[in-house]
């Protein structure tokens, strides 16, 4: 193979997969974020490549909860993002990447709030030395949920 035609098959290879954008805004954001994808990496590798092949972009937004721009895009609220908890940060990107599963796969309905925080539950019992408060939350609002269902 020429060496031409080598390179043009890399530079196709690897635009073929999308990297995860992080928004750059200052105040070392962008930074706490690849912190907690790290982190998330370290202690859960199905949730990260679930995430890494479901979003695209992670972003900020000034509102008082997380979301999601389907297909691809989480947003977490500036003021978590100022609170600067890399386990929170964590637990709303595992939280929103659930959404977007679930998205990207047809299946959301009205216990789709229940799967996120499962899921992030899930992540969270995993990881050693983790805030008690994150657990706590995660179970008060699946808790919440499941009584909403009856």
């Amino acid at each position: 193979m020429k060496i031409w035609q080598l390179l043009i098959l890399l530079m196709f290879y690897s635009s073929s997969f999308s990297q995860l954008q992080i928004a750059d805004v200052g105040d070392g954001w962008k930074g706490k974020v690849q912190q907690a994808l790290d982190t998330i990496q370290k202690y859960d590798t199905v949730k990260y490549n679930n995430l890494i092949t479901k979003c695209n972009n992670i972003g900020y937004w000034n509102n008082s909860f997380a979301t999601t721009e389907p297909p691809s895009t989480i947003l977490i609220p500036t003021k978590e993002m100022n609170f600067g908890n890399i386990y929170n940060i964590c637990a709303i990107i595992i939280h929103e990447s659930c959404h977007l599963i679930l998205y990207n796969r047809n299946l959301k309905n009205s216990n789709e709030e229940l799967m996120a925080y499962s899921y992030e539950l899930d992540f969270l019992m995993k990881v050693p030395n983790v805030d008690q408060w994150l657990i706590e939350n995660a179970k008060k609002n699946i808790q919440n949920y499941i009584e909403d269902c009856h």
